[in-house]
């Protein structure tokens, strides 16, 4: 008979396999297996009210093994009762050892509870026990790019997982994480092996919809949130999922009022979401566009809060580090220095170099990337670190940056050159008839690798009101930790720009290099002007796709940066003079942003 019940579970025959049960339990009541199958048969069923007493009594049994403590914590962990769900999770780990199955469920309680170092630890041990187990790998990945560590991720999934035998959730679980990791072509594979395995699995569909809205169609997204919103059998995980689509999706729209209550009821309901730095950091743009800079400053000291604890639980010399993150502008190219550098005769010139687009974060480099990448002889790449590879390849030669860039000789310029070439290659086609643009932001740092290895190059630097750069940074929602620890404060904020463009100003006066100076409200106040003179320093054919870079970020579908949405709308004004708003806030950081507002031409 409980072969039959089994039988009905394995089947998704939740009500038949309780039905059985019952049965087997009015024979006899002291049957612990019926009433192990029929609370997860109930589990299964979201009846958490009666299948969790079930498992605590057999859980409290004399000689109970870790199998009954490990079912009553997946149920509590169902049932969104993650402390209860950790305190069960344990004690089966105490009754059965180093087991990869229970540590894999002490991480995903970890993950819904908006704890990812924690459950990163869970993980960990859970891959001692089993290294090429694709679910335990996958949510280690998960955990390893929520607690800012996407390198560490893209490692865990580098390894040859077993998809074919993977379920559709797995399945789509790891696809949305490859998208956020930049591998849009791999994500879509998975994602499409997932829709074949179970296209009505509620956790394949919530991951296409993110994907949807991540690629700016709303449409799409939205279909598939309604037609979630009508079944009863999301779990307390997949339906808090599901709320923050439907926020994410109405941040979207034009009801700033409903998506801000919205926001206010997900914390409200408490849960994890009152632990999700995400959901603040929403709420933050859902007020700001409210007209209530005081309500989007306090979700933001939530947020940041998050993410700085998330953030010292793994790196505290990041955040209590007297000099900030950048470590690298301290160190410096006098004049004597550079000008003792070697000639690079085969330096590449300004046409087969790369066209590099820098400037502090947000300052408009990802709308001056879309515009570019709608011209038909240029080749964009999203944000990618590799020039800091280049650095960490040249002090792995026992080489010092940047004191020793003038004792690259002439043919390890050119390997370091081939190796970023063949890096670039993994993501765009850079050949004769196309030149590169590498836009990230924050390569102004490395000035002085870029006047070594491409001392032809064209530079673009972005720039715009230096209290709208520091708003901005400070309401985004980064992951790195370089980053959480920059933007933990708006005066933390507003001091590594002053760093970052200390740095730019003095190398820039000590390097040279030809660089054009876009300026943000320039460009959104007279497109065709500044583009014209853009691609005229560019030395290119002027091209009228150049004016709607909004269509081009359609076409491009996935955007990596923060500024996704926005470039998917026509080029407008609203941006300008944001900080206004919240005057009270920047007044204290006037000293510090004054030198840059004079340097730039921007006023109070």
């Amino acid at each position: 008979m409980l072969a039959d019940a089994l039988t009905h579970i394995e089947n998704g025959r939740y009500r038949e396999a309780e039905q059985v049960c019952l049965q087997a339990l009015a024979t006899d009541a002291t049957d612990a297996a019926a009433s192990t199958l029929l609370a997860l048969s109930l589990q299964a069923q979201q009846r958490f009210d009666e299948a969790i007493p079930l498992l605590r009594t057999q859980a409290a049994l004399p000689g109970a093994g870790f199998e009954a403590c490990n079912n009553l914590g997946n149920a509590l962990r169902d049932a969104g009762c993650n402390d209860e769900a950790d305190t069960a999770l344990r004690e089966a780990l105490r009754r059965g050892g180093e087991r990869a199955g229970v540590l894999l469920n002490l991480g995903l309680n970890a993950l819904d509870a908006s704890e990812p170092v924690a459950a990163t630890r869970w993980l960990e041990r859970a891959l001692l026990q089993a290294p090429q187990d694709a679910e335990i790998r996958t949510y280690a990945a998960v955990a390893a790019f929520d607690a800012g560590e996407p390198r560490k991720a893209r490692e865990l999934l580098n390894h040859d997982l077993r998809w074919h035998e993977a379920d559709g959730a797995l399945l789509a679980e790891a696809a949305w994480l490859l998208f956020r990791l930049d591998a849009p072509a791999a994500a879509q594979n998975l994602l499409q092996l997932a829709y074949a395995r179970d296209p009505q699995h509620p956790r394949v569909l919530l991951r296409a919809a993110a994907v949807h809205e991540r690629c700016n169609r709303l449409p799409e997204a939205a279909a598939i949130a309604e037609a979630l919103a009508a079944r009863d059998d999301l779990g307390a995980a997949m339906a808090e999922d599901l709320a923050l689509l439907h926020a994410a999706l109405a941040s979207r729209g034009q009801d700033v009022q409903a998506t801000r209550a919205q926001h206010e009821a997900l914390l409200r309901d408490g849960g994890a979401s009152a632990h999700n730095a995400n959901l603040y950091f929403s709420l933050a743009r859902a007020c700001d566009r409210d007209g209530d800079p005081a309500a989007a400053m306090r979700a933001l000291q939530h947020a940041h809060a998050v993410r700085c604890a998330q953030t010292r639980a793994r790196a505290p010399d990041l955040l209590d580090h007297a000099g900030g993150p950048f470590a690298i502008a301290r160190h410096r190219l006098a004049a004597q220095q550079y000008s003792a550098w070697p000639p690079d005769p085969a330096a590449p010139d300004a046409t087969a170099s790369p066209i590099f687009v820098v400037g502090f974060p947000r300052s408009g480099t990802t709308l001056l990337e879309t515009m570019l990448d709608a011209h038909p002889a240029l080749a964009c790449m999203d944000e990618r670190p590799y020039l800091q590879d280049l650095i960490e390849y040249m002090q792995s030669s026992g080489l010092r940056y940047p004191e020793d860039l003038g004792r690259l000789s002439a043919g390890q310029c050119a390997a370091m050159r081939a190796i970023y070439r063949e890096r670039v290659a993994h993501h765009v086609d850079w050949s004769e008839a196309t030149q590169l643009v590498d836009k990230n932001p924050l390569n102004l740092l490395k000035l002085p690798l870029l006047r070594r290895l491409y001392p032809h190059a064209r530079i673009v630097l972005a720039l715009r009101h230096p209290a709208d750069v520091v708003l901005s940074n400070y309401m985004q929602n980064f992951r790195s930790p370089v980053f959480v620890a920059l933007c933990a404060t708006l005066e933390s904020t507003a001091r590594g720009y002053a760093t970052a463009m200390d740095f730019w100003l003095d190398q820039h006066a000590v390097l040279g290099g030809d660089v054009f100076v876009s300026r943000y409200e320039d460009l959104v106040a007279d497109l065709p002007q500044r583009a014209r003179a853009l691609t005229d320093f560019l030395q290119l054919p002027w091209d009228d796709a150049l004016l709607r870079p909004e269509a081009r970020a359609h076409e491009r579908g996935y955007i990596s940066t923060p500024s996704y949405a926005q470039v998917a709308e026509p080029v407008n004004t609203r941006a300008i003079d944001r900080w206004r708003a919240y005057a009270d806030w920047i007044a204290p950081l006037r000293s510090v942003l004054d030198p840059y507002l004079q340097r730039w031409g921007y006023r109070w």
